[in-house]
């Protein structure tokens, strides 16, 4: 039996936010990323009817588009999964977010334990994150991000750090801090100084919020690129490379 060890931050967010791009729908593609799961041992969530258990994919089928996990630690939970009539299926395989539903699973034996055989999912979610390198941008002259919100009303924030993949925004506005993830920013202006500007769409991904030494309540949205042109990318490389090489001049030599 697995045991629950899998914390509530390693669980992946719902697959309602990934996009469709990176959704394997052939049973072939579904089966090699299903055996890297068995292969690296890792530990997998799959969420049922309220419930949910810690397991790990057995044995992958292929011809038959079948796999086997692993029963749970709680004897009732097991009891309860045959019952279900879909599960849901999270792992973050080094830092690698699979997500899947399959329909209903029954109970099997599996090397002589108790383990469950379920269908392959028409969809299976694979998503390398692809890791930027981030830098931090000017405190004093504060790059900004302008723009409107769906109702027309504007906004102009700080920018707090830029990489290839997005930025994060900073504010005190509390009505920028109730955009939630997924919003989609349409058309804002990155003010970035003596570079110029780009206007780009941000997706929301990271909207969070802390209090500040002095008490003001201050927010921070992580967000994205929703898309990036060739001229944008090859503008905010030319900014990262700068920003990076000014602050390593800054940085005391022994």
């Amino acid at each position: 039996m697995i045991d629950d060890l899998l914390l509530d931050s390693d669980i992946a967010e719902p697959a309602s936010d990934i996009h469709p791009d990176f959704a394997q729908r052939h049973p072939l593609q579904i089966a090699v990323c299903l055996r890297k799961l068995v292969s690296g041992g890792d530990f997998v969530t799959a969420e049922f009817e309220g419930r949910q258990i810690v397991t790990q994919v057995l044995e992958v089928d292929s011809r038959n588009a079948r796999f086997i996990f692993d029963a749970g630690s709680v004897a009732v939970d097991n009891r309860a999964l045959p019952g279900a009539k879909q599960l849901t299926f999270r792992s973050l395989p080094g830092g690698i977010r699979v997500e899947f539903a399959t329909d209903a699973a029954k109970a099997v034996v599996f090397e002589g334990r108790l383990a469950f055989e379920a269908p392959f999912p028409a969809l299976l979610y694979y998503v390398q994150r692809r890791e930027y390198f981030r830098v931090q941008t000017p405190a004093l002259d504060p790059y900004v991000v302008s723009g409107r919100y769906a109702d027309g009303d504007s906004f102009k924030v700080e920018m707090q750090d830029l990489s290839l993949g997005g930025v994060a925004l900073r504010t005190a506005n509390a009505r920028f801090g109730t955009l939630d993830a997924g919003y989609v920013l349409r058309d804002v202006t990155l003010q970035l100084g003596d570079f110029g500007t780009l206007k780009l769409d941000l997706e929301i991904v990271a909207p969070r919020h802390f209090t500040s030494a002095g008490g003001e309540r201050r927010f921070v949205m992580g967000c994205r690129f929703a898309a990036l042109p060739g001229p944008a990318e090859r503008m905010l490389q030319r900014v990262i490379t700068q920003l990076e090489t000014r602050r390593q001049a800054l940085v005391p030599r022994e």
